[in-house]
């Protein structure tokens, strides 16, 4: 089983949101509002972050040109400046990781499905797989409960691909010792986790937990405790 961690285990969204604002009302001249602020750091997390997921650039490169847009005169800023507003926004974005309510009962059932087959013929191998870099995404699981011992953090830094690659997918599988049609992929994102995955030959679950989101015709749910562990 592979399993998404930003909008599946921890809600980035609401984090990134908040910490936006603190760190941006910080900055010279700053004058968005809280709304204002979030949207304009969402949209270029998305611009940038999709040209990583493309291949455009690496993962410090997105982050460099997210930064050079969003900041007052971030065109003039040299590299340690970028580097030194990269560290100040994570800072508060830290602060205010939380995960999910419907987490810590998804993952105490899943491990106790896992512990039920250990001896089995048919073991149940579990995987974080995310798009980002492994000790960021391994210290956020550890700080809201959610990083279970054994499972190993596979992330598109280290793997050289990135979702929805149907090569970060396959390796995946690999690192696991399982087939792609024997795995399951529950992700949250319609286009990177779900149409990756897919494209990979893994079933998925798709985890749409906004009704605005865009559909699939495959297993959805809207939360976690939909989901039963055999």
């Amino acid at each position: 089983m592979l399993i998404d961690i930003d909008g599946v285990l921890v809600d980035h969204r609401s984090a990134a949101d908040k910490a936006s604002y603190l760190w941006a009302s910080t900055l010279p001249g700053w004058e968005l509002g809280p709304q204002e602020t979030a949207d304009l750091w969402e949209a270029l997390d998305r611009k940038h972050f999709l040209r990583y997921q493309l291949g455009e650039t690496d993962f410090n490169g997105q982050l460099e040109a997210r930064i050079r847009e969003f900041v007052p005169g971030g065109s003039r800023l040299d590299a340690a400046e970028v580097e030194a507003h990269v560290r100040a926004y994570h800072n508060i974005y830290a602060g205010q990781w939380c995960a999910y309510d419907d987490v810590p009962d998804f993952l105490a059932g899943l491990a106790a499905a896992q512990a039920t087959r250990a001896a089995s013929d048919n073991p149940l191998r579990v995987a974080y797989l995310t798009n980002g870099s492994e000790p960021f995404q391994r210290e956020k699981l550890a700080a809201v409960d959610a990083l279970v011992p054994g499972w190993p953090v596979l992330a598109s830094v280290q793997l050289g691909m990135a979702k929805p690659d149907p090569g970060i997918f396959l390796e995946a599988c690999a690192r696991l010792g399982v087939e792609p049609g024997q795995a399951l992929m529950i992700g949250d994102d319609a286009w990177v986790d779900i149409d990756g995955a897919r494209r990979a030959g893994v079933p998925v679950i798709y985890l749409r937990r906004d009704a605005q989101a865009p559909a699939r015709e495959v297993t959805t749910v809207s939360s976690l405790a939909q989901i039963r562990m055999a």
